[in-house]
């Protein structure tokens, strides 16, 4: 089997969504998708430039992933390494994990498998992984907000997401901070999660200590970016100052070498690779051991991309410490989220994703969606 083309599919529902997805062709039929969470029209470019992506993979096997994967990152080195580029290698890697599966008639989790090296290890794929829901946009009033994590509730997630918002967390005052947290809490109860995302809108460390110590009542599992992207100085010192968890990684952190810097430089508890920019499934799966052997957990970001979501569940099904995964609860919806994929994934009433035991990534690409959204990438 060989490779025949790389596909950019640029998808658009205005006012509510655009994604990119690329779908990888083969001379036999087999096709795989994956997904990147950046401008189409700059992944289109790196898939189709000269001495882009589907020239350097045009003819080669696609069941030999990994080498595949060496060898994008070493040909794009002087323009890529990190960002955009990883971003269309990630997508391109996952669609190969999904051509692979089909091929050999498994699941990705069945490939996929990484020792992450600790006798506790018992070498099973776990059946179900658990999803966190974000709720985005949370809402500005505090009614507005209880709606939203009430149908979130009402959906079977166990752990759901608070983002920043104008009028909202992390805008007005951290006694407004606090009204609202403690109005989720009440909401979801004592039984679920909260995860709490500032979008790097705190831009300095005590501000960042004294919000986190006015919500810690309300038992926040993790902070996510609460300090600019870049700040890891001022990671390390809000870490080691508050109980709670810090967690940082999703915006555009790209590859292993850059979380190791925000391990070892930002002392993060919680690494968060993005399943659709972070570099593809195997290199998700080397950051996720290099946090487990400092103690550290993994819980990868996706938003509202589903094959991105897909991938996590196979990811999740064979790393140890990747506790949830993220999941959209989008307003407004659009079907390019909730309806791109079949079968549709679905939470069940324990809120578990039972891990696909169908070949490849288990999900096939909605046509008829693909068909009314698709635009020119843009």
């Amino acid at each position: 089997m060989k490779i025949t083309e790389i596909e950019t599919i640029a998808l658009s529902d205005p006012g509510k969504a655009d994604e990119t997805l690329v779908r990888v062709h083969t001379d036999e039929g087999i096709t795989g998708i994956g997904q990147a969470e950046s401008p189409s029209l700059v992944i289109d470019a790196i898939i189709r430039t000269d001495g882009g992506l589907q020239r350097l993979l045009h003819g080669e096997d696609p069941l030999q992933v990994e080498r595949l994967w060496q060898k994008m990152y070493s040909a794009t080195g002087l323009f890529g390494r990190r960002g955009v580029t990883i971003a269309a290698i990630g997508a391109v890697e996952t669609a190969l994990w999904d051509i692979a599966g089909k091929a050999l008639g498994k699941p990705v989790s069945e490939l996929i498998w990484h020792a992450c090296c600790t006798v506790r290890e018992a070498g099973e794929i776990k059946k179900k992984v658990m999803p966190y829901a974000t709720v985005y946009p949370p809402g500005e009033e505090v009614p507005e907000i209880v709606e939203r994590f009430t149908l979130a509730k009402e959906r079977n997630f166990r752990a759901m997401k608070l983002e920043e918002w104008p009028g909202g967390f992390g805008h007005v005052s951290i006694q407004r901070d606090a009204e609202i947290v403690g109005a989720v809490r009440e909401t979801i109860g004592e039984d679920r999660e909260i995860l709490i995302d500032v979008q790097n809108c705190w831009y300095e460390v005590g501000q960042a200590i004294a919000s986190i110590r006015a919500i810690e009542e309300y038992r926040p599992y993790f902070i996510e970016a609460p300090l600019p992207a870049d700040n890891l100085l001022g990671y390390a010192r809000l870490a080691d100052a508050v109980d709670t968890r810090i967690a940082v990684g999703d915006w555009g952190f790209t590859t292993r070498f850059e979380f190791e810097d925000i391990m070892e430089k930002g002392r993060v508890d919680v690494v968060q690779p993005s399943s659709v920019r972070s570099g593809g499934i195997r290199e998700i799966a080397r950051i996720a051991e290099a946090a487990y052997r400092r103690g550290l957990i993994c819980v990868p970001h996706a938003w509202c991309h589903v094959v991105g979501v897909a991938a996590e569940i196979h990811l999740a099904a064979v790393l140890p410490n990747m506790p949830y995964f993220e999941t959209p609860i989008a307003f407004p919806d659009s079907p390019i989220i909730s309806e791109l994929l079949t079968p549709t994934i679905e939470v069940d009433p324990d809120g578990f994703i039972q891990v696909p035991d169908r070949p490849g990534l288990g999900f096939e690409l909605n046509e008829d969606v693909a068909k009314h959204f698709r635009v020119d990438p843009h």
